[in-house]
Formats: structure tokens, C-alpha cells, sequence
């Protein structure tokens, strides 16, 4: 399962570097495109579920803005789970789309990615993501960025037993609450 992810996850990778040249090709024959391509931030954020518990952490987040309305958007984040394993890694790599209006952007997002040491069947798994939601931003001025994010991250353990001892319980597809707030630098 973990290959078969890393394999996709490269596909992507390489699929998102065609589209940043065929956007750099593109901007260079409009060159009405005033928004910087490039965002690099951090951000604290909570996530919540009914089946896996409550988790808290920060991350850091990359995004490539292919034009005014489409962005690729990557984010790593390290929690803290209120139980199982001491910390988590969740890594999201996908798009948002949306619209800017002067100094605030509204976007939807959809990002699949990978979120590891989750207990599944008694030890410590990996398990693929699925990140979709809203974000807002304002751009207090043109290098500046404040993101508020609310989102669904969709994990998918079929019958396998999530947690430890007698509070493991097969919990088939969980949906947990992401909400994030961060600040970024734009160029």
C-alpha cells in the first residue's frame, strides 16, 4: 500500500512540473497575471474525529499559484494525537480553486495524501488521506498571506481495528474536522 501511494504520489509530483511549465509558457504570452506563484507558510491547526480523537499540531505548506484561480497546494503537518502513538505526520498534495477579489481569495480544496502512525490492528500503519474543504485568505499586501482553513480529511480502514486494547473498534471510513490557521510569504 505504501509503494503503490509513493508511486502515485511521484506521478503527481512529475504531473505538477508539466503543468508549472505550461503555466510559465502560458503567463509569458498573457502577462496580465499579477499573483506571485509562489507561497511558502506554516500553520497551527487541530483535527478532530469521532473514531480517531483530537490532535494538535503545526506544519508548513507550499503552493504553486498556476494562475489567478488555480493553485497547487501542499501542506506537512507533525501532531500530537490525544492517544496511540506520541506524534503523527500527515502530508496533503493536491489543488484549490477559487477566486481572488482584491485582498481576500475564497477557495475550495481537494489534496490526497498520507497520514502514518495510526494504530491499525495493533501496530503503528500508514494510511492514505483525503483532504477536502474551504479556504480563506487575505493579503494584507502583495508578499503577505493569512489562510484560514476548514476541511474533512477522509481516512478509509475498511474492517481493520483502529486503536489499542478494549477501546479498538472497526470504524471503516473516518471523517475528522480539520481547522487550520497560518501565515505565509508570497514571491
Amino acid at each position: 500500500m505504501l509503494k503503490r501511494f509513493l508511486m502515485l504520489a511521484t506521478a503527481a509530483m512529475l504531473l505538477s512540473f508539466s503543468f508549472v511549465n505550461a503555466s510559465a509558457q502560458a503567463s509569458a504570452r498573457s502577462g496580465s497575471d499579477d499573483v506571485p506563484r509562489y507561497e511558502i507558510g506554516g500553520q497551527l491547526f487541530g483535527q478532530n474525529g469521532h473514531d480517531i480523537g483530537l490532535g494538535w499540531g503545526a506544519g508548513g505548506r507550499f503552493t504553486y499559484n498556476i494562475n489567478e484561480y488555480v493553485a497547487l497546494d501542499n501542506e506537512v503537518d507533525f501532531f500530537l494525537p490525544d492517544e496511540g502513538p506520541p506524534y503523527a505526520t500527515q502530508g496533503l498534495f493536491g489543488v484549490k480553486v477559487g477566486k481572488r477579489i482584491r485582498d481576500v481569495g475564497v477557495f475550495v480544496k481537494a489534496r490526497p495524501g498520507f497520514q502514518t502512525n495510526l494504530l491499525v490492528n495493533g501496530r503503528e500503519q500508514t494510511r492514505f488521506a483525503f483532504d477536502v474543504g474551504a479556504v480563506a485568505e487575505a493579503y494584507p499586501n502583495r508578499h503577505l498571506v493569512l489562510r484560514f482553513d476548514a476541511s474533512d480529511v477522509i481516512i478509509p480502514f475498511n474492517n481493520n481495528l483502529v486503536g489499542v486494547g478494549s477501546r479498538a473498534q472497526r470504524v471503516g471510513t473516518t471523517h475528522n474536522l480539520l481547522i487550520s490557521f497560518g501565515i505565509g510569504v508570497r514571491f
